[in-house]
């Protein structure tokens, strides 16, 4: 009985999070030269990004985006819910901008954390 109690509550902590896309890894971003890299080089190193667009003056805009919300643990305590719960989230951009030669002309990156907090105490 005692190990049952204990896989169920690891299944529900292990259940808590969702995710969309692909995290970046910083040291692709590194392999990345404006004026040197291609698109085609950006596609072998990075995969497809979430969004092709091609701008009125004929650059393709690249968008990769990665983002991941994870419950804590408190969430699945009865009672401690009501008082202090929220969740952990990271989301990750890169921006990346091929000119009309195919090559990268800029780029930038975010990559930032955020504590989304619920509950009565953290009014």
């Amino acid at each position: 009985m005692f190990r049952t109690g204990v896989v169920m509550l690891l299944l529900i902590a292990v259940s808590g999070c969702a995710s969309v896309g692909k995290e970046i890894q910083a040291e692709k971003i590194g392999q990345i030269k404006k004026g040197i890299t291609t698109e085609q080089e950006v596609l072998t190193l990075l995969g497809n990004p979430m969004t092709k667009t091609m701008s009125s003056d004929g650059k393709i805009i690249m968008l990769y985006q990665y983002a991941k919300v994870k419950n804590r643990t408190a969430n699945f305590i009865p009672v401690a819910n009501l008082l202090v719960s929220g969740m952990d989230m990271r989301t990750q951009m890169l921006t990346i901008i091929i000119d009309q030669k195919g090559k990268v002309e800029n780029f930038t990156s975010n990559d930032s954390h955020t504590d989304i907090n619920s509950g009565l105490l953290n009014v």
